[in-house]
């Protein structure tokens, strides 16, 4: 494993400058590693340790280390039973060169203690709301902090009141360019329902804390309207192709023997979710699948 933590005890990589939020079990391993796909997956059971600035792994054959300033992208899902079945069990994490997968015992926990680590506490920019009902509201960019609560992020403003989003009465989150005090800034627009009323808000701050943030948000959005019903199995296939896994590797990934597997991307193929490259059940995801994968995690 890359990123090797330099700490004699290996009981606790957690160094003296940090504090430990969350220390739990599962299964863990690389997608892609220094740019390629790694040619045979294989998960690693151990420990999954966040602390307040990094992401510990501890396994039989070593450890590594991500700190949160390396990471680019992070998907997840929330509600894992209620959602998205199989592809919530996961947390795809990209850094530099390299995607890893997390699949902690206790997801919940992990999830909560990794937005913790990442946004809790940061102070950005709202503008609440900037519509409402279709209006466009006359409300200026407000400081405010952030608080990360189970099913919510809070925005307490400078004037002491409070901003809520839900995340289950999100609909829509989405990043653009937008111009505040003549400067270009990179802005998270959510869409969601607050007091029987679809209302717009929009959020601003450093660009990595804005990938947080969004991916936190990004797991109350609906999934796109779809008539495609897919099973756990279907979705599972799904999220090991999005996150750079072989389709020969995938039933090894998900623990599902070969014919199984193959008839599950028969089914993808006829839905028109994955294309076939090749006749032995190589297959891509084409735009409709990844427009699923995209409304189930952060991109």
């Amino acid at each position: 494993m890359s990123n090797q933590v330099n700490n004699t005890d290996a009981t606790n990589p957690v160094t003296s400058t940090e504090h430990t939020i969350t220390d739990t079990t599962g299964r863990f391993t690389m997608a892609v590693q220094d740019g390629q796909q790694v040619a045979e997956i294989s998960w690693l059971e151990g420990r999954i340790i966040l602390s307040n600035q990094s992401l510990y792994l501890i396994g039989g054959t070593g450890k590594l280390s991500v700190g949160f300033s390396e990471i680019t992208t992070l998907s997840g899902q929330t509600e894992p039973a209620q959602t998205s079945g199989g592809l919530s069990k996961y947390v795809r994490i990209e850094y530099g060169n390299d995607v890893l997968i997390v699949s902690p015992a206790d997801y919940d926990t992990f999830r909560k203690g990794l937005y913790t680590a990442t946004v809790d506490g940061e102070t950005l920019n709202c503008k609440h709301p900037a519509v409402r009902g279709g209006v466009v509201q006359a409300v200026s960019w407000t400081k405010a902090r952030v608080s990360v609560r189970e099913h919510q992020l809070v925005m307490t403003l400078n004037d002491g009141t409070q901003a809520r989003v839900e995340l289950s009465e999100i609909s829509n989150v989405t990043l653009r360019q937008l111009t505040i005090n003549e400067a270009e800034r990179q802005v998270i627009c959510v869409s969601h329902i607050e007091d029987n009323s679809t209302v717009k808000t929009q959020l601003t701050a450093s660009e990595r804390t804005c990938m947080f943030i969004q991916s936190f948000l990004a797991q109350g959005a609906q999934r796109s309207h779809t008539d495609i019903d897919l099973t756990e199995l279907e979705q599972e296939l799904l999220l090991a192709l999005h996150s750079g896994v072989r389709p020969f590797d995938i039933p090894e990934f998900i623990g599902a023997d070969v014919e199984t597997v193959e008839d599950a991307f028969d089914r993808l193929v006829a839905q028109g979710i994955v294309d076939r490259v090749r006749v032995r059940q190589e297959v891509e995801l084409n735009a409709t699948g990844r427009n699923i994968v995209a409304d189930a995690f952060s991109e």
